[in-house]
């Protein structure tokens, strides 16, 4: 791959045009995401009320998962790849569109596999703890009651009847999202920031921005370790496919678990005695296992060419 040289590449430094022109990598993506986020929450939220809403029962609505995944390519997918090309023309590069080492795909898998049962055993304690401490269940409680009935609303989407409905649930849910969601962080979003940012800092905020956008309060603790790994396997195998098939892996776990078992896999009973004994140890494993992991990605890991070394605070590739 061709090393990329500021000096004789500069356009890809800031956008090109308007306002946009005079803002810096950082500020960039937060306009950016700001559009976005107001593209696909507000006119993709309109689209899917107007197709029937989230009652399955209503026959109108069974096309809600198509408009879902429509939303995703027209208003996330689309948008990135509009505002990277103000940018600069080689999308190529931002996006990392780089065939990954097969021994980084293989590691890949297995820590987004590893890591699942720390995510799980996560949410389990997290609400396990909530409510064992009554003024912070009470104090909670309408917060929770909110987020429930989203969280309801998109059980209707994920749950499946047949074989047939499943593969439209694991494209919605599962393929679209990993694409359009991987360009816009992976891509777009962690490109710029790496302008600007040391590779740890722009995986970090990345993250960050990935847990936040998805405003779900409390699942944001797993939601921010997938974005930084999501990050780190990018960043580090130099290739946005990577990203893709691990994020549609973490997806595809829980929409199988759903379809099997009817219910998220963190629902379950209380644990006590031997159960409980067998999670903890379940829990410490995974981290062991998942560090490990972590650690021989980054000593087989590319070095990425993407970014230059930018006067205004870059810092070299690692």
């Amino acid at each position: 791959m061709q090393e990329f040289n500021p000096e004789e590449q500069n356009d890809n430094n800031r956008p090109a045009g308007g306002f946009l022109k005079g803002l810096s990598p950082f500020a960039y993506v937060i306009v950016v995401l700001a559009v976005i986020f107001f593209l696909y929450q507000f006119i993709g939220g309109a689209l899917t009320l107007a197709a029937g809403g989230m009652d399955l029962d209503n026959p109108n609505v069974k096309i809600t998962r198509i408009i879902l995944a429509f939303g995703q390519f027209m208003f996330i997918l689309a948008p990135a790849i509009f505002f990277a090309r103000l940018q600069t023309s080689n999308l190529k590069e931002i996006f990392r569109l780089n065939s990954p080492k097969p021994v980084l795909v293989f590691l890949a898998v297995l820590g987004i596999i590893m890591i699942q049962p720390f995510l799980q055993g996560y949410m389990y304690f997290q609400e396990q703890l909530i409510n064992s401490i009554p003024f912070v269940s009470e104090g909670l409680k309408p917060l929770r009651d909110i987020f429930n009935t989203f969280e309801q609303s998109t059980m209707k989407i994920v749950q499946a009847h047949s074989w047939f409905e499943f593969s439209v649930v694991v494209f919605v849910i599962c393929i679209t999202p990993a694409i359009c969601e991987e360009a816009l962080f992976r891509g777009f979003a962690m490109s710029n920031l790496r302008k600007v940012y040391k590779p740890f800092m722009a995986i970090f905020i990345t993250g960050l921005l990935f847990a936040a956008y998805h405003f779900q309060p409390f699942n944001i603790i797993p939601l921010l370790i997938l974005g930084f790994y999501l990050g780190f396997i990018v960043y580090y195998s130099n290739s946005l496919y990577i990203g893709i098939l691990a994020h549609f892996l973490n997806n595809f776990f829980a929409s199988y678990y759903m379809f099997v078992y009817g219910k998220p896999e963190f629902e379950t009973p209380r644990l006590a005695g031997d159960e409980l004994t067998d999670t903890i140890i379940a829990l410490v494993l995974s981290i062991l296992i998942f560090t490990s992991i972590i650690i021989l990605f980054y000593r087989l890991r590319v070095k990425p060419v993407l970014q230059p070394e930018l006067k205004e605070g870059g810092a070299p590739n690692e």
